[in-house]
């Protein structure tokens, strides 16, 4: 009954319980009796467990007989204790010196893989992270992703600076380590390994021509890729900002392009240039980023499994993704903009001002694809062959000569133009609960790219499954209401202040030019001048007010129509339906 079936087990679960041949043994251990804490922290401790044992429930019963699901208490210096610390579920320390327990160990035969602790922050994905266990338990061996990346989102083996501590990884990769063997792939390597099962390119810069060369093959063998590319990387240009104030060192790229590619298969992108658009910008604290995206249900493609559920997907600058016509590939576009989108030069989005964007911007009057699935024949980006290695001997040339190419090949490539939606900053947030450092995603990005991933890998049973929708739901009528004030807001009070910057250059002018007789008089020029800043300044106060006024006149509006409707309404209908009732059996007992 609730919007995203949240409590329900999904088809793609029992699909994946249905493929089950071997018993499967759960061993869930859960502390029982939580004393010594507020009432509050101690109903959500209980409630929590009680969610997961129900849904460890509906996994037994859904796997007729397949399951064997095992409840223990570990209590404190207790066997089960033991055993569920040797089997690797972490206790978690209370404030009141207590230690719980909620994890669960899976095993088939000589198998095993254990969920440590269930994070009560991601309370939505209960059921996934049990499905994933499951399929990972009778997996003999992961498959082989391969990663090249200019993003950092694997932290190097050592510190930068000695004496630091130690870079973790972007979460996405942790993501990935449980579904694959991630290889990362240097950027100036100058071919792929021979045994990869997947293969991801994220913001390609510099790649060299033989590693190119080596992933046109890998395309056009089958096998699928992920790929990723940015006009205008928000990362890049702070570490461009970082290296002018530290002179001699280089400026990283902000764009990438995949130029060599993308003409083969007939893509058309623009490096250098973004999109914006106002329908469905960023927006907080009354601040508007029409360049920052979040591609709600209304903009995701429905009929793509590993997007059908997602809820908002943030994307910082992306670009634009199309098909030429001469193309003889089908690109299925995965995430759209509204027909309000228009392109702002990438340069222009480290200078220009929000409100100036936006009266600068001219609607393209269609919806832009930003990501899409790109599937068919493919054709090579090496007509000539495989280039040369200036690095290679000439004997290892002449051994390689021979090898066969590919030039044509069915494939399948997930492109996306941006990658900045890939880091932490950008979609999770790191808490610390009751010494435990949490989880929580602050919207769908690691979802969607998880999801697309596991996809391409093959792993479908477990698409269905990952995204159960939002808790904290949001009122998308007040977010329309708030979002057409803030662009009527915004534009307004760009002009406002345009006007008081120029008044303040003429006030400073004047002041200049009686600083040289070393005493500044108020004239009637300059008086003039400042009394129409004062009257500038109350006219945007109050263009301020009227708007904000409007604002909440009509959310107000609303609110208290659904109070009247919660209060009064629906107790009067519940009469109504009494009585109607009253009367017909009456009639019926005569």
């Amino acid at each position: 009954m609730t919007a995203g079936n949240s409590f329900t087990l999904s088809d793609s679960a029992k699909s994946l319980l249905s493929k089950v041949e071997e018993p499967v043994r759960f061993d869930f251990y859960r502390t029982r009796s939580v004393e010594g804490l507020s009432p509050q922290i101690k109903m959500h401790i209980q409630n929590f467990g009680d969610r997961v044992e129900q849904m460890l429930r509906q996994f037994e019963r859904a796997a007729n007989g397949k399951i064997i699901l095992d409840r223990i208490d570990p209590e404190p210096d207790t066997p089960a204790e033991e055993n569920a610390i040797a089997a690797g579920v972490h206790g978690q320390s209370l404030p009141n010196g207590d230690t719980i327990f909620l994890g669960l160990v899976i095993s088939q035969g000589d198998s095993e893989h254990v969920i440590p602790f269930f994070d009560w922050n991601k309370e939505g994905s209960i059921e996934y992270d049990i499905a994933k266990a499951v399929h990972e338990a009778q997996q003999l061996s992961k498959p082989k992703l391969g990663l090249i990346s200019t993003l950092p989102l694997k932290a190097p083996p050592m510190p930068m600076m000695p004496g630091q501590p130690p870079q973790e990884d972007q979460y996405i990769i942790s993501e990935l380590e449980s579904s694959f063997n991630v290889e990362v792939i240097e950027p100036t390597a100058s071919e792929l390994p021979q045994d990869l099962d997947m293969l991801m390119v994220i913001h390609p810069i510099g790649l060299p021509e033989t590693l190119l060369f080596g992933i046109d093959q890998f395309t056009l063998s089958g096998k699928p890729m992920f790929l990723a590319v940015d006009p205008s990387s928000l990362f890049f240009r702070s570490q461009q900002q970082q290296n002018q104030m530290m002179m001699g060192r280089p400026n990283p790229n902000t764009s990438s392009d995949f130029q060599p590619f993308f003409s083969a298969w007939g893509i058309s992108y623009s490096a250098s240039e973004a999109l914006a658009d106002p329908d469905i910008a960023y927006t907080q604290q009354n601040t508007m980023q029409p360049a920052w995206l979040i591609f709600r249900e209304d903009n995701v493609a429905e009929d793509f499994l590993p997007a059908a559920e997602l809820n908002a997907v943030l994307l910082l600058e992306a670009g634009s993704l199309g098909l030429d016509e001469s193309s003889k590939l089908t690109l299925e576009p995965i995430l759209q903009t509204t027909e309000s989108a228009g392109s702002v030069a990438g340069m222009m989005l480290q200078f220009a001002q929000q409100g100036a964007l936006l009266n600068q911007l001219e609607a393209s009057n269609e919806k832009q694809t930003v990501a899409g699935l790109l599937s068919g024949e493919f054709t090579t980006a090496f007509p000539n062959g495989k280039p040369s290695d200036p690095s290679a001997s000439p004997e290892s040339e002449e051994t390689t000569e021979g090898s066969d190419q590919r030039y044509t090949g069915e494939g399948n490539v997930f492109i996306i133009a941006d990658t900045d939606w890939l880091l932490d900053q950008f979609s999770i947030r790191r808490q610390n609960f009751l010494g435990m450092m949490t989880i929580q995603p602050i919207n769908d990005n690691l979802t969607m790219g998880t999801n697309v991933i596991e996809f391409l890998g093959g792993s479908q049973d477990l698409i269905g499954i990952r995204s159960k929708g939002e808790e904290a739901r949001s009122f998308d009528r007040v977010q329309a209401m708030e979002v057409e004030a803030q662009k009527q807001y915004q534009i307004k009070l760009q002009e406002v202040e345009e006007k008081i910057s120029e008044m303040n250059q003429e006030i400073q002018q004047l002041v200049t030019q009686q600083q040289g007789t070393g005493l500044i008089v108020a004239g009637p020029e300059l008086s003039n001048a400042l009394q129409e800043l004062r009257e500038n300044e109350a006219n945007m106060r109050a263009e301020r007010r009227v708007i904000r006024r409007e604002l909440r006149k009509d959310i107000d509006a609303l609110k208290w129509k659904l109070v009247s409707l919660n209060i009064g309404y629906s107790p009067i209908g519940l009469v109504i339906f009494g009585f109607i009732f009253y009367r017909m059996r009456k009639q019926k007992a005569l």
